[in-house]
C-alpha cells in the first residue's frame, strides 16, 4: 500500500483540483451490520479529507465517517450500520475535499445487505 510522504512526493501526484477517487468497493460482512469499504484515490500533492456516508433506500443516513488528511492512496475501513433493522438497498457516497476548496470529487456505489431472515 502506497502512502503519502511529504518529503518524497510521487512524480504522478496531482494538485488538489485534480485528485479523484479511482475505485470504490463495498463488501457487506456476514453479520449484516458492518461493511468493509475499500477506496483508492489518485496520488496527491496535498492530503485530502475523505467523507463516507451510507444512505438507506429512503436516503436516510445510517452510517458516516471522516478521514481527515488521509495519508493513504488506498484505504480500507469498516463502517457500522446504525439502525435497528438492516437489510435491503444502500448507497455509499464517498467524497474527497479540501478545507479551502470544498468537495472536489464524489463517487456513489450502490450495494445490498441481505435481510437477517434470508
Amino acid at each position: 500500500m502506497r502512502h503519502f510522504n511529504p518529503l518524497s512526493i510521487p512524480d504522478d501526484a496531482l494538485p488538489p483540483d485534480e485528485v479523484r477517487i479511482t475505485g470504490l468497493k463495498v463488501e457487506p460482512l456476514a453479520d449484516g451490520r458492518r461493511v468493509r469499504v475499500l477506496v483508492s484515490v489518485t496520488p496527491f500533492q496535498e492530503r485530502p479529507n475523505l467523507d463516507a456516508v451510507i444512505l438507506d433506500e429512503l436516503g436516510h443516513e445510517v452510517s458516516s465517517t471522516c478521514i481527515v488528511e488521509t495519508m493513504d492512496f488506498d484505504m480500507a475501513f469498516t463502517m457500522h450500520i446504525r439502525t435497528s433493522e438492516v437489510g435491503g438497498a444502500y448507497t455509499l457516497v464517498a467524497s474527497l475535499s479540501y478545507p479551502e476548496k470544498g468537495e472536489i470529487h464524489q463517487w456513489r456505489q450502490a450495494f445490498q445487505i441481505a435481510s437477517p431472515e434470508e
